[in-house]
């Protein structure tokens, strides 16, 4: 838990000091971080056991000392400082004993405590720098001494729970769907084409083949885009990636800023040149794009304020599914924040930075281990929809040339087409998917790969530069 413990007497001047000192650290640092036996411990509670404790446990301990705070007397005259069962002695004597830092407050004119008039248990606590508060100056004094804790004493503070949700996987229930949908078409095209009615037109079973070509066609579209984008373009893609990625979520906006004002301007041109025409057309035209508009803006509002806000706020946890930008982005916000910083940094930004820095390695392991799952894995746990429509895209294409050979059985024609074109497109369609797959699941394996090389690199970086910073100065010098 650690915090301030505030040592104290109790006398009418004392207790009221400890009390407004009290509230002003519990107002900066949190409520848990101080601790004052009579706002911190509960009844029932023993308060011997909880004192230990709390002394063990904390940073800092504040002695206060009033005047008189020497010579404090109990009824029968003994002086309580001598005496083996006085807490606030005994206090004081855990403290130094555990090495805690140990602070005198002096009230008023109170003066620092001589050695010899101390017991030897304690005498220490006579070369402890002591910080003076006095009624006139006592928000100023208070201040002072909250900038001494602040170097010691970490605020209270949660992490902001993520945003962001774990994707719903579909599970079973899309492989059922899509067995049943890819059988459903391999078997109702075919007999939509050969169920009654009239014999085809001439030329029109040569639509269907021309249909089934198209599908093909787009097939081995997909996989030369996939080519490119995945072997010739990669390090160049990667590389832009990277350049946006770093950057903060603003800095992200107006980089792809131009992209929805270029569409907008294209609308715009579009409402101007269909006004003439058709001002009807024109203005159901101006409203889808204002319908389009609106919610960009806003999501750019949004995307501004919530920059701002995960700056100011942090950190943020980050769920282990988190895509790549966002861990990318994260990490680069880190490393320029531990770069704007000068040491010694207090312990609230240390314990920050390592929360944050935690969660980013945790995301990145979890990215390694994605990078070295094998391609069923993959399909099934990251690309479930892409599969299913592969699968479909598969079955329309063998189903298309089942509807251009059946009617030529019918009718007596085809011969060795009717049984060869569809294995063919099924073959052809299949190696066309399989080879998009391969090239799509090659790629996103070296895409990880290479981002968990580069972010276990920075945050290796990141985390020797926070053990620097939080190290005293002298410390630093001696080991740089």
């Amino acid at each position: 838990m650690g915090g301030v413990f505030i040592n104290y007497r109790r006398s009418p001047r004392a207790t009221d000091a400890v009390h407004r000192l009290r509230e002003r650290l519990r107002r900066h640092f949190g409520d848990t971080q101080v601790f004052l036996d009579t706002s911190s411990m509960l009844p029932g509670n023993r308060y011997p056991d909880d004192l230990r404790d709390r002394v063990h446990d904390c940073e800092v301990l504040l002695v206060t000392i009033p005047e008189g705070w020497l010579e404090a007397r109990n009824q029968s005259g003994e002086r309580c400082l001598d005496r083996a069962g006085d807490w606030v002695r005994h206090e004081i004597e855990l403290a130094l004993a555990a090495g805690k830092t140990v602070i005198p407050l002096l009230l008023d004119a109170a003066e620092p405590p001589s050695p010899e008039l101390l017991p030897a248990s304690i005498r220490d606590l006579s070369l402890r720098q002591a910080h003076r508060v006095t009624a006139d100056g006592w928000d100023a004094a208070v201040e002072e001494l909250i900038a001494t804790l602040e170097t010691l004493v970490a605020p209270e503070w949660e992490p902001i729970p993520s945003e962001d949700q774990p994707p719903r996987r579909p599970g079973q229930l899309l492989g059922w769907a899509t067995g049943l949908l890819a059988t459903a078409l391999c078997v109702l095209v075919p007999w939509a084409a050969t169920a009654g009615g009239p014999p085809p037109e001439p030329g029109g079973a040569s639509v269907v083949l021309l249909l089934a070509l198209a599908s093909l066609g787009l097939m081995g579209i997909v996989l030369v885009a996939v080519l490119v984008s995945g072997g010739l373009m990669r390090r160049p893609i990667q590389a832009w990636e990277r350049d946006l990625q770093d950057a903060t979520q603003q800095n992200y906006l107006r980089a792809t800023f131009p992209v929805p004002v270029f569409l907008l301007l294209f609308a715009t041109l579009l409402v101007i040149q269909a006004w003439g025409r058709s001002p009807g057309f024109a203005v159901v035209l101006m409203l889808g794009m204002c319908l389009a508009v609106g919610p960009m803006a806003a999501h750019f509002v949004r995307s501004f304020k919530k920059d701002r806000e995960r700056w100011v706020q942090w950190p943020e946890a980050i769920p282990p599914t988190a895509l790549m930008a966002v861990v990318r982005r994260e990490i680069a916000r880190l490393d320029m924040r531990t770069q704007e910083w000068s040491g010694p940094i207090r312990r609230e930004q240390r314990d920050r930075a390592r929360f944050a820095l935690g969660e980013l390695t945790g995301a990145v392991a979890a990215h390694g281990r994605a990078a070295e799952r094998g391609r069923l894995p993959w399909l099934r746990e990251a690309q479930p929809w892409v599969f299913s429509g592969y699968v479909l895209w598969l079955a329309l294409t063998v189903a298309l040339t089942l509807a251009w050979t059946l009617p030529l059985g019918v009718q007596g024609e085809g011969g060795t087409r009717l049984h060869a074109a569809p294995a063919v497109a099924g073959v052809v369609g299949f190696w066309l998917a399989w080879t998009t797959m391969e090239c799509a699941y090659r790629y996103q394996r070296w895409q990880r790969r290479m981002f968990h090389t580069e972010a276990v690199r920075r945050l290796t970086l990141i985390e020797v530069r926070i053990d620097t910073l939080s190290l005293p100065s002298r410390t630093r010098l001696a080991t740089t």
